[in-house]
């Protein structure tokens, strides 16, 4: 990343103050002191994290095959959570990377396609997998309105430069009726705990994440551009490389499953990632 960063106003309210919250480095977040988002002011330029983009996604078969592993217990949840809704359809998955969540629902005989960023991830969707995956971002790809049965973003919206024209492009693309299921960090209570105990970290992962969504942030943001019956989830959790993280990933990911079965999905445990299902209505 280079050192191009721009002030922004916040893309939820237009507000332009922004009270200082957490640092990583020499990179702030900040509250929007009207609406509370959480958002990095100033942040890198658009062409900067179209750059640093490039290179965010592993390059080499054992890593790319850890990353799928990683997300498989996720990507299975989801299709669960979508065949509730609806058993086969049209599919579009953005920031869909190197394609693994696409394959299994093409397998499930849904007719997909994807949105990427990064060049190598497409190269390995469009080669390996056989995938069909178009260039992004979403809003430029210009698909047409209503040709979408379901679209997913799986740990996207956070790196988003203005993530309410990506749910605003969603809602226009999807059918009357259709389902937008989005997967998120959030990221800020365990923020404030760890500042608290001033433990140094940088689980922001500043300047790759450009917000915080907290569930009913997101659900805010969603119902701001149609979106309805939004049904909040755990979603399961990942299982990332290295002995620490996979016991800390899986003891706190079991806690927070347990506590929302137990409480009937109403309680949803601070700091660990959420998953959001919405729908266009008919």
């Amino acid at each position: 990343m280079n050192d191009e960063m721009v002030e922004i106003s916040c893309h939820l309210c237009g507000g332009s103050r922004g009270d200082p919250l957490h640092w990583e480095g020499s990179f702030q977040m900040v509250r929007c002191s009207s609406c509370r988002f959480i958002y990095l002011n100033p942040r890198p330029t658009d062409q900067s994290l179209f750059h640093f983009y490039q290179g965010y996604l592993p390059e080499d078969g054992i890593s790319i095959e850890s990353w799928r592993r990683m997300m498989r217990p996720i990507f299975r949840r989801s299709a669960d959570l979508i065949k509730r809704h609806r058993e086969k359809g049209k599919l579009l998955d953005v920031g869909t990377g190197f394609g693994f969540f696409l394959a299994g629902m093409k397998d499930q005989g849904w007719e997909v396609e994807g949105v990427e960023i990064s060049k190598k991830a497409i190269s390995y969707a469009r080669e390996v997998l056989n995938l069909t995956v178009y260039p992004g971002p979403l809003e430029k790809v210009a698909f047409p309105e209503n040709g979408f049965d379901a679209v997913t973003a799986f740990y996207l919206i956070e790196h988003l430069p203005d993530p309410m024209a990506f749910l605003r492009e969603c809602h226009r693309i999807l059918k009357p009726g259709g389902l937008l299921l989005l997967r998120y960090p959030h990221t800020t209570p365990i923020k404030n705990l760890l500042h608290a105990l001033r433990i140094e970290n940088r689980l922001y992962d500043l300047p790759a994440h450009l917000s915080d969504f907290s569930p009913g942030m997101i659900q805010k943001c969603l119902e701001q551009v149609g979106f309805a019956r939004c049904r909040h989830s755990v979603g399961g959790h990942t299982i990332p490389d290295g002995a620490g993280k996979r016991l800390a990933t899986s003891l706190f990911g079991k806690l927070a499953e347990g506590l929302f079965f137990l409480s009937r999905g109403q309680v949803l445990f601070p700091g660990v990632s959420k998953t959001v299902v919405a729908h266009r209505e008919l």
